[in-house]
């Protein structure tokens, strides 16, 4: 039984407004319940597209009563809440966003998903968003990307915005599970080296008193020159530097641009920290993306989930995206949904050379139990019906039921209905058997 339904679409129509409206169709196609009125949209364009006539197709299709990034179904809620203005106040942006999402919600969120623009203080905001929302609730999200020129990245919340955060605040009974990756440094070597001497936030101007962009040549081993260098993406992404933890995992930072002479790396930096340096190529690529899926698979509870959200740093994808399609298209987790990010959010982290992934659950032990209260209540005979049926095997005929019940067939089949409605068994032509959600229900005393 499909308690959370998903549908998506997409388009590469050159014209904006067809592009979404083609791209909303073709997921309300997928869908069969909620077709007609979807309960939540997410929305993610590329930059080369006009983003507001994107979100007008996308409203042709819809109409205005959808919302965009917000809404309510049976089984989850959601409210919303957008912080304008990251890059001047980025902590009080951050909670402003969060707490409207959390008040327009109603209840306690399971889970906050989180689309920020790349304002070059990603990490305050994060600060803020903790700071109001507290430690327990898992965050997930990533920073609106563009092709490399750091400027038109925009934010989707029923209206496109720029130099914002939007929080989507996620209630109700669902279970999210969280992956993302670290990188463990291979080289055991105690002596110091490449220490930043000159940096200021983002940019590092010298490392070991010496041009940062010559050192960064000669630990690379780089074979072209400073003006070279700099037109060859493929190579810096590539080769990032990072700096090492307590724990032996290195947090890459860049460079992701190189200008006036300078390593722009995706996040804050400071002196007197050692740099280290990776390679990064489709081996690598590949590791990262299976040590997520396989943290996904692995981790408690087993549900099936209904999608999951999945974002990948654009440093990473520019390297092979060939490569990163592939994995994507092979994997048995599916449906994926997400975008390349400049940076992304995972529970407290943020980082921009990762993948961080996240299921999205439909809670059956919680919905078994409120469905099969609600089924009792309405249908006493039902109980009575499901322990005899668990008695049995978990799978009889419908005549050998009756005979069990003392009662007549006919009054057998009336019985199974609501227990077949609510998705507690199955039948297989005369045949009936308990499925893994009636299982569940079981397992309550009531």
């Amino acid at each position: 039984m499909e308690f959370i339904e998903f549908g998506y679409g997409t388009s590469t129509d050159e014209n904006s407004l067809k592009a979404g409206a083609h791209a909303a169709s073709d997921a309300l196609k997928m869908m069969k319940k909620y077709s007609e009125k979807p309960n939540i949209v997410f929305l993610y364009s590329s930059p080369d597209y006009d983003p507001e006539e994107v979100l007008n197709g996308v409203k042709l299709i819809l109409r205005n009563s959808v919302q965009i990034v917000g809404g309510s179904s049976k089984y989850f809620s959601t409210g919303m809440g957008v912080g304008l203005g990251i890059s001047i106040n980025p902590k009080e942006s951050g909670k402003k966003a969060v707490k409207d999402a959390v008040e327009n919600l109603g209840m306690l969120p399971k889970l906050l998903y989180v689309i920020t623009d790349f304002c070059k203080c990603e990490e305050q905001v994060l600060k803020g968003i903790i700071e109001e929302l507290g430690v327990t609730i898992p965050i997930f999200g990533g920073v609106s990307s563009d092709d490399f020129e750091f400027e038109h990245t925009y934010q989707y919340g029923n209206d496109v915005y720029l130099d914002s955060i939007v929080c989507v605040a996620f209630g109700g009974d669902i279970v999210p599970k969280i992956s993302y990756n670290n990188y463990e440094y291979g080289e055991n070597s105690g002596k110091l080296e490449n220490i930043i001497t000159k940096s200021e936030k983002r940019s590092i101007e010298e490392i070991g008193n010496i041009s940062a962009v010559k050192r960064y040549i000669e630990i690379s081993g780089y074979k072209g020159t400073v003006t070279e260098l700099e037109k060859d993406p493929e190579f810096y992404l590539s080769h990032p530097l990072g700096i090492l933890d307590t724990t032996g995992d290195i947090h890459l930072k860049g460079p992701i641009s190189i200008k006036n002479k300078k390593l722009i790396t995706g996040s804050n930096i400071s002196n007197s920290n050692e740099l280290k340096i990776e390679n990064i190529d489709k081996n690598a690529i590949k590791n990262i993306f299976e040590t997520n899926t396989s943290v996904l698979n692995n981790t408690q509870p087993h549900y099936e989930p209904a999608l999951t959200f999945c974002n990948i740093s654009s440093f990473l994808s520019e390297i092979n995206p060939d490569e990163i399609e592939k994995l994507i298209e092979k994997s048995d987790i599916n449906p994926f949904f997400g975008s390349s990010t400049f940076g992304e959010i995972s529970l407290k982290k943020y980082g921009n050379y990762s993948m961080s992934m996240c299921s999205f659950a439909p809670d059956l032990v919680t919905i078994s139990a409120k469905e099969g209260i609600h089924m009792f209540t309405k249908h006493p005979a039902t109980k009575e019906t499901l322990i005899k049926i668990h008695d049995l095997g978990g799978s009889v005929k419908v005549e050998e039921l009756a005979k069990s019940l003392g009662i007549h067939r006919r009054s057998a089949y009336d019985r199974i209905d609501p227990l077949l409605k609510y998705g507690f068994i199955e039948k297989d032509q005369a045949v009936i058997n308990i499925t893994e959600f009636g299982k569940l229900l079981l397992k309550f005393e009531f």
